[in-house]
């Protein structure tokens, strides 16, 4: 188990550097999946809560594979709100958040995500090994442990409408917000314009979808945040 694994990664996006993640739902043994996604070249693994039926306990297994392999792992949970608490207190190390339309939603995912002074994490350390990747919470000084928690945590809210679109550069600027995640079919809905037998691919290629991901990708880029 490595230290500053999800650290480091933050650092190559905030550089520019291009990195890979991919969605895993139920059904998946954990640990060989990390393990041959690993292999594969991906450099974070994120579990789909949102639309998959994935039980608190394979979270838990994927956090230890992840901290054995040294692997990030990302949870897009239910809801955008706080309860995914707990899984941060398990060693999660990012969150993918959907349907964040407003600068208030992710202002009140940074408060619960981090720990002070960037937000009010509740305090559940010496909960779980994993959290700390190995450090000991009665040996390392309190605010190495706080800085050392929120150094290693992602936030990415998503962009999903065209009402997030025109709050990206404000949601973008807020502290602890690493970047965003574009839900591409969502934010085709909000747009609309499908006709008959038009298919998903064909929507979420019309120009209109095409000008929105292009001002996402502009602000993204203009921001210096990763999407």
């Amino acid at each position: 188990m490595s230290t500053n694994v999800t650290r480091d990664l933050k650092q190559r996006m905030a550089a520019g550097e291009r990195v890979y993640t991919v969605l895993v739902g139920a059904g998946n043994d954990p640990f060989p999946t990390v393990e041959a996604l690993k292999k594969m070249g991906y450099d974070f693994v994120m579990v789909d809560k949102e639309h998959d039926l994935v039980n608190p306990e394979t979270v838990y297994e994927y956090v230890k594979a992840g901290k054995e392999l040294d692997v990030p792992i990302v949870v897009r949970p239910e809801e955008n709100d706080a309860n995914w608490r707990c899984m941060l207190d398990s060693g999660v190390t990012g969150l993918m958040l959907s349907m964040t339309d407003t600068v208030e939603e992710v202002a009140r995912a940074v408060d619960r995500a981090y720990y002070p002074p960037m937000g009010h994490r509740g305090y559940g350390l010496g909960m779980c090994p994993y959290q700390l990747d190995g450090l000991d919470p009665n040996v390392v000084p309190h605010l190495e442990m706080m800085r050392y928690l929120n150094d290693n945590i992602m936030l990415l809210p998503q962009t999903e409408s065209l009402k997030s679109v025109s709050n990206l550069r404000k949601i973008l600027s807020l502290e602890g917000v690493t970047g965003t995640g574009v839900g591409t079919f969502d934010l085709a809905l909000d747009i609309g314009g499908a006709t008959e037998g038009m298919t998903r691919l064909e929507l979420t290629r019309s120009e209109p979808v095409e000008k929105a991901l292009f001002e996402i990708g502009s602000i993204c880029q203009e921001m210096g945040k990763v999407a």
